[in-house]
């Protein structure tokens, strides 16, 4: 899929020559012996029309030369073929997979994905939220700064469809949201280390009041309680969750006595797990045998750890198909839509970082649920 640039000229920027198609849709449903609405559907939503109409409408679109004008066509009909997409931060492998998924979903209805990084600030998110509306999209998905929802009032006004993925569905109303079940990351995280005999369980990163880590934090919690007395757990805080942040986890780690560092450490993302395990080999710690550890995240850019990280994969794939396809079920529905939240499960992947070279598999999870 191609995807569309929303920019335009700027004044006084020399353009090529014009050209103009004055062959209209009129013509090409007379040419196939159909009505302009079959031409429409074909345009812009080929898979709601039979595959025979669709060979005729495109034999005559060919034959014709018919040119479409996509920004006229959007004025017109107050429709788009194009959805826009506001990521937090694209260089993080979790929002490229959320936009992967989207954008496979959209071109399966005949759409174009419009991506915008919004690089982890508000008020680009605002601009990019006020841009799509202005270009009339015919709809937007939003992964938030935060729980910042800065613009997203304003592009409702203006009409936008939004749906939003990664957030903390109580600080919404009125939309769609998609969300992984965080809670669950951090348990299947802990409970992983408890079973291989693990007991100084420590959680690394973040402050832990967030909506993401939050969760986390509480199902690493939720886990410690269960295993019931002889399990321990201590939670090293850090300003973020980048690299830097487990290389000051690891710090700390390296200067406590053996006797009182953790066995097993359940890390806020995985490019904490990256950094601390930086610092512990630098030390001459060993992973996993000294101390064995789960990431949550699975982001690629971790990938190239001296010891192959087992982590909590968070689906983003999966959440951005879910994402487009509710999104297109409200601009199909209209006010016949019902918002909902879907929550879809994470999947634990076991790697040499908790049991060493003797490797492991994905362990299955349930299918995605929803709630209305």
């Amino acid at each position: 899929m191609v995807h569309e640039s929303l920019h335009h000229p700027a004044r006084g920027s020399i353009r090529g020559p014009r050209r103009r198609s004055s062959v209209t849709i009129s013509d090409v449903a007379a040419r196939a012996g159909v009505s302009t609405g079959t031409v429409s559907n074909v345009l812009n939503r080929p898979n709601h029309v039979d595959a025979d109409m669709v060979r005729k409408v495109q034999a005559a679109i060919s034959e014709l030369g018919y040119v479409r004008n996509s920004a006229a066509r959007s004025l017109a009909a107050g429709s788009s073929s194009s959805v826009g997409f506001v990521l937090v931060d694209l260089a993080n492998s979790l929002f490229a997979d959320m936009a992967r998924g989207a954008e496979a979903e959209a071109e399966r209805a005949g759409f174009y994905l419009v991506i915008a990084n919004s690089d982890v600030r508000a008020e680009k998110q605002r601009a990019y939220l006020d841009h799509f509306a202005q270009e009339q999209v015919a709809g937007t998905l939003l992964t938030a700064v935060g729980n910042d929802v800065s613009g997203l009032s304003d592009a409702r006004r203006a009409g936008q469809h939004v749906v939003l993925l990664d957030i903390d569905p109580r600080a919404v109303d009125d939309s769609c949201t998609v969300v992984t079940d965080y809670e669950a990351a951090g348990y299947l995280a802990a409970t992983h280390l408890i079973e291989l005999g693990r007991r100084r369980i420590a959680f690394a990163g973040g402050p832990i009041d967030g909506y993401a880590v939050g969760g986390r934090w509480r199902g690493v919690q939720r886990a410690v309680a269960e295993a019931g007395d002889g399990v321990s757990l201590v939670h090293y805080d850090s300003p973020d969750v980048r690299v830097d942040d487990g290389h000051l986890i690891g710090e700390r780690l390296v200067a406590a006595e053996a006797s009182e560092r953790p066995d097993g450490v359940v890390t806020a993302a995985d490019l904490v797990a990256f950094g601390l395990m930086q610092r512990l080999l630098d030390a001459g710690i060993h992973i996993p045998s000294d101390v064995a550890i789960v990431a949550c995240d699975d982001n690629k850019s971790a990938y190239g750890s001296a010891v192959p990280i087992s982590t909590v994969d968070l689906p983003g794939f999966e959440m951005g198909r879910s994402g487009m396809q509710l999104l297109l079920d409200e601009l199909d529905n209209g006010e016949h839509h019902l918002h909902r939240t879907v929550v879809i499960p994470p999947q634990l992947t076991v790697r040499e970082s908790s049991v060493g070279r003797s490797g492991g598999a994905a362990t299955p999870t349930a299918p995605p649920t929803a709630a209305n």
